[in-house]
């Protein structure tokens, strides 16, 4: 509601309203007694003769720093809610205009307080009352800011220069009077304090509920004592008064000086001293010592508090706290209590050893104090959320590559606050045992569903992800320890990029696998060492970081090395036996199924040669029949040429003997044509018998059938001589060899496959003999060949050249087929790797011809062209010089487009 006073008057006229105000302020100044007069008077002149909206005074309450209003006047009280709700000094600036004036002690003026940006605060408020215009001075006591005057209007710019010199010079007259007032008080407080001094003494000295003594400083004579101190130390009154300090106080005068100490550095108002009774028992007593002056003379007075109970209790409760504390140290995992802050309280060793500090170094702070970003937001949220629902509840966390169990419960207190207390176990030891049991579980279940080389890669991945590796390899061991054979790997990463672990040419590499063979141990490297070991592989493999090798032993030899590479933290025991018990199961699944192989491949070996011997049974029997030449049996099971040769003259004779027979029965058959007609009756059943066997035919097919005979045993020899060509004796011994001749016997060999799909062109130089090992050179020779057959899809011509270069010779094998298509090169020399169709290839017979042009120190080349052809050039010295058995042979890739 608008006073009747206020009036949209000029700014003459608002003037001449401030000055009757403020003279009428002047007069209660003068008149007015107290600050609580003075006050109403000046906010009811400023608003009822000033013409102003709203005016009050408020003052600071040393104790808690809040401006308190002490009067006010205005057309509407409930602006008085903002502020209490606004004037916190401690706050300032920024809640208030009057907090502004008394914190930075000037006068605040506001022309447009609903568009002032620094009345911000007031904004809203000022648009809701229709205020415009403010002005706040503040009011100064001892020349410090202490209170302020605060004024509103709806005008605006209402406070011109002269109206602001009137006002400051209101508010320097009420500072006046409020200093004026201060010391009229403490005036009249001396006069009252020493009128009551000695009714307060003998009140407070006799009659107090604590011991009281007065005491001489100069020489510490007890001077006086009331009746609890008589009670207290049970000395009469007489004696008592007659005693000095020392008597009763068991310290002594450097452990006092001492304790004097501690109390000062402290700030302490009191001493803990220990006093003896008249009885001689001890006691512990604050002593709360203050001068007093009593006839010109200044004593200490003395107040003993009897805190012997209270340091028995405390004595118990550290007692209980330090068993509470020796408790939580002693478990097996983390405690702690937090408060409702989510402050530590209470933590024990564990935790500290953790997390690599002093347990008490932990006290108070938060989980953004200790812990990473991340982490700490998790723990902060779950801890706000235990705090909300209350109970308890169980957790899983993982922290710094550990896997804890922490169970959290909420403790309510009598206060009404909530604490949240918490076990953290580490079950990592648990949840990698899990984690190992279940890998060995997949690994034996994927042994029943997987070829050898996925069930290895797939069992490499499974025992990286265990580790928490990034890397790692499966590495055969050959039957004299002395190489190393990748079969699987996953790749690493180093500055030259990614690369495959099962390439041959990364042979010289596997630094860390052959010192774990060497060692025929386990090795783990977390640090890398000094040793030149060390320094060699830090040079060949720098993308290994740490690093574990395990060798599988069984019987005495190593069968296989599992590796596993570049872990965050360090390796442990857990992942050498992790690496163990899986390497172990992966061999002996791997030893199964090469032992169900060879036995397979060894029974079909059986039953072929039991055909074999069961066919060469059926013509020893037969012969015998025959020829009666059993003499040659024994060596029919061993030697195949001796059976062949005896079964050609065989032949030869069968054939001569049939002849014979043959002629013996064409003179029956003249007999029987002479006497056919008298004997017709004798020879009926000849007739019947000749005409049952087919007679005419059985004699006209059985010189053919010897002869055909004779031709397949010509066959069988040649294929035979052709056999042993190809795979003649002495295999692992280097001979003289004539590669024509193993080229020919190859082409015989394979011809079964070439024959319905190749013509086989022949262009062959003059060749000198080779050293070499001749079956395996015919073995190169057959995996080309066949791979030249597979790559024409009808029919086409293979291309088979030799010839010299210098003290080398070369053989090429050339197709028209279907060629290599450009990302294929880099890999067909790679064990198992094949482009065919599943089932169509094992992906070996290029690797294996690499390795044996590699141990004849030659090299291989190749040339493809894709849909059109490929050609393969070996090249191999006429006479291999003495060098290292590992040095590497050339593999040389072209394409053309």
């Amino acid at each position: 509601m608008k006073h009747k006073n206020e009036l949209p008057a000029s700014g003459q006229h608002r003037l001449l309203s401030l000055y009757s105000a403020l003279i009428a302020c002047d007069h209660a100044v003068i008149r007015s007694s107290n600050p609580s007069d003075l006050f109403d008077e000046v906010c009811r002149n400023i608003v009822h003769l000033g013409q102003m909206s709203v005016a009050w005074i408020g003052m600071v309450d040393a104790g808690d720093q809040r401006i308190w209003p002490q009067a006010h006047c205005g057309e509407d009280d409930n602006y008085l809610e903002w502020i209490k709700l606004s004037v916190n000094v401690d706050q300032m600036p920024g809640q208030g205009p009057a907090g502004t004036a008394i914190l930075e002690d000037r006068p605040i003026w506001s022309h447009d307080l609903q568009h002032d940006e620094d009345m911000a605060a007031m904004r809203d408020l000022a648009r809701a009352q229709g205020w415009h215009s403010t002005a706040v001075i503040p009011l100064t006591m001892g020349g410090v800011a202490s209170g302020a005057l605060s004024i509103y209007t709806k005008t605006v710019h209402a406070f011109g220069e002269k109206e602001q010199q009137l006002l400051a010079q209101l508010a320097s007259n009420i500072s006046y009077a409020l200093n004026y007032f201060e010391l009229d008080a403490q005036r009249k407080q001396a006069e009252f304090a020493l009128l009551e001094s000695e009714v307060r003494y003998s009140a407070l000295f006799s009659s107090n509920c604590m011991p009281m003594l007065v005491i001489d400083p100069a020489d510490g004579r007890v001077v006086d004592a009331n009746i609890r101190a008589i009670d207290f130390y049970g000395w009469d009154h007489a004696t008592f008064t007659s005693m000095h300090e020392m008597d009763f106080n068991v310290m002594s005068p450097a452990e006092i000086r001492l304790e004097v100490a501690q109390a000062v550095a402290a700030k302490r108002s009191y001493f803990d001293l220990q006093h003896r009774l008249s009885s001689g028992e001890i006691r512990n007593v604050e002593v709360f010592s203050s001068p007093i002056s009593f006839g010109g003379q200044t004593y200490l007075i003395t107040a003993i508090h009897d805190i012997t109970e209270r340091r028995r209790l405390e004595l118990k409760v550290r007692n209980a706290q330090s068993l509470t504390q020796r408790f939580i140290d002693h478990l097996p995992g983390t405690a702690f209590v937090k408060d409702s802050q989510l402050r530590l309280l209470m933590v024990n060793e564990h935790l500290g050893r953790v997390l690599g500090r002093p347990p008490q170094s932990l006290i108070g702070k938060t989980a953004q104090d200790i812990f990473p970003p991340d982490f700490a937001q998790v723990v902060s949220d779950l801890d706000r959320k235990m705090l909300e629902q209350g109970g308890s509840s169980t957790f899983e966390e993982t922290f710094n590559g550990r896997h804890n169990e922490t169970s959290m419960f909420v403790i309510d207190e009598a206060n009404g606050q909530r604490l949240l207390g918490g076990v953290s176990f580490d079950v990592t030891d648990r949840y990698r045992a899990s984690e190992r049991a279940n890998a060995q579980l997949r690994i034996n279940e994927l042994g029943s569903q997987l070829s050898e080389k996925q069930l290895l890669e797939d069992c490499l991945t499974l025992v990286v992800d265990l580790t928490r590796s990034t890397t790692g390899c499966i590495l055969y061991v050959s039957e004299d320890e002395s190489s190393l054979e990748p079969m699987a790997g996953i790749a690493g990463v180093q500055q030259g990029g990614a690369h495959a672990v099962n390439s041959p040419r990364l042979a010289p590499h596997f630094l860390p696998w052959s010192l774990c063979l060497d060692a025929r141990a386990p090795l783990v490297r977390n640090v890398p060492g000094t040793d030149s070991e060390s320094v060699t592989m830090q040079a060949t493999r720098g993308d290994l970081t740490r690093w574990i090798a395990v060798p599988i032993i069984e019987s005495g030899r190593v069968r296989l090395i599992l590796g596993v590479a570049n872990k965050c933290l360090d390796y442990d025991d857990f992942d050498v036996d992790a690496l163990l018990l899986c390497g172990n199961d992966l061999w002996r699944i791997v030893r199964r199924a090469h032992a169900e192989t060879a036995l397979k491949q060894r029974v079909d070996e059986l039953v072929v040669v039991n055909q074999k011997l069961s066919q060469t049974q059926l013509q020893l029997l037969q012969s015998e029949k025959m020829a009666s030449i059993g003499q040659l049996a024994s060596g029919v099971a061993h030697e195949i040429n001796n059976p062949i040769g005896f079964v050609k003259s065989n032949l030869g004779s069968l054939a001569s003997y049939v002849n014979g027979l043959v002629e013996i029965v064409r003179t029956y058959e003249e007999v029987e044509r002479r006497l056919g007609e008298p004997m017709a009756k004798e020879f009926h059943t000849i007739r019947e018998r000749k005409a049952a066997l087919d007679y005419d035919y059985l004699i006209g097919d059985l010189s053919q059938l010897i002869e055909e005979s004779r031709e397949g045993v010509q066959r069988i020899s040649k294929i035979v001589l052709d056999l042993k060509n190809f795979s003649r004796s002495g295999d692992g011994e280097k001979q003289w060899a004539d590669i024509h001749e193993g080229i020919e016997s190859t082409i015989n060999v394979v011809w079964n496959q070439l024959k319905y799909k190749a013509e086989v062109v022949r262009a062959y130089g003059n060749l000198p003999p080779v050293y070499c090992i001749a079956s395996q050179i015919n073995q190169v020779v057959m995996n080309l060949l066949i791979n030249a057959g597979q790559a024409i899809a009808e029919h086409g011509h293979i291309h088979v050249r030799t010839g010299t270069e210098g003290e080398h010779i070369w053989i090429e094998v050339q197709d028209d087929g279907c060629g290599i298509e450009p990302m294929q090169m880099d890999r067909i020399f790679e064990p198992f790797y094949t482009s065919k169709p599943v089932g169509q290839g094992t992906g070996l017979g290029l690797s294996i011809t690499f390795g044996i042009v590699q141990r004849h120190q030659g090299h291989i080349t190749v040339q493809s062209t894709p849909k059109q052809g490929t050609t393969f050039r070996v090249v191999l010295p006429i006479e291999a010089k003495s060098q290292p058995p590992d040095a590497p042979a050339q593999a040389i890739r072209e394409t053309q487009a």
